[in-house]
């Protein structure tokens, strides 16, 4: 009964965290675009990181790693969007592209354990994907911090804290190989990554959700009274 439990807090953990991943994603380019409200979006990503720890299972001890690593990336993250201390943004992007691929690992490995597909599982597949896309969102921030010429576009005129948004949105198109256009990459490497984002969003649509997908409506076949 207490392994029952413990699986369910872990599954209203992962329902919640796609309620905040999107809120995020969808609130977030709008206030940042007004200095006066800006906080509120920055504040959100808070909220999104912290609940991104919670749909961590208790009995693993990534939580307990994401838990340090969540710390001091907001510390940075803070201190760096108000100037504080210059580097502090420029060590936030590169802290939260590790607590992202931690969130990454953990998350698969949850899944793949999983012995039923279920409409939690489903959502568990949904928070991957967008973390996926965060994950190198803040990739391509670090890259831009580090070399402002990487990648050019009018998006990147924006005000100061707005960079984050700007490659998030700019991964999400990536990663589901849309692509406007509005952003570009100016050399190899930022080219090189953008590359095997979209490989790896076709991968994981391909792979991951089809075999998901498919092992739940077999689920629901093989027992529907349940």
């Amino acid at each position: 009964m207490v392994m029952s439990k413990r699986v369910q807090f872990t599954k209203h953990g992962f329902r919640n965290l796609l309620f905040f991943l999107l809120l995020y994603l969808f609130i977030s380019p709008v206030l940042v675009d007004y200095p006066s409200i800006a906080i509120v979006a920055h504040s959100l990503l808070s909220l999104t990181l912290f609940f991104s720890v919670w749909a961590v299972q208790k009995n693993q001890n990534y939580r307990s790693i994401a838990m340090a690593l969540l710390i001091p990336v907001l510390a940075l993250y803070w201190l760096g969007l108000y100037k504080i201390i210059p580097f502090d943004l420029l060590s936030a992007y590169a802290l939260l592209a590790l607590f992202y691929m931690l969130l990454i690992i953990a998350f698969g490995g949850q899944l793949i354990r999983s012995h039923r597909i279920d409409l939690q599982v489903i959502y568990g597949t949904l928070c991957l994907y967008l973390i996926i896309g965060l994950f190198w969102g803040a990739l391509y921030s670090l890259l831009y911090e580090v070399s402002p010429g990487t990648f050019s576009g009018e998006l990147l005129k924006m005000p100061q804290g707005s960079l984050l948004t700007t490659f998030n949105y700019f991964s999400m198109v990536t990663l589901t190989t849309l692509g406007y256009g509005d952003i570009t990459p100016q050399n190899h490497a930022a080219a090189a990554l953008c590359q095997i984002e979209a490989i790896t969003g076709q991968f994981y649509i391909a792979v991951v959700v089809a075999w998901l997908v498919g092992n739940f409506i077999a689920d629901r076949r093989n027992h529907p009274q349940k």
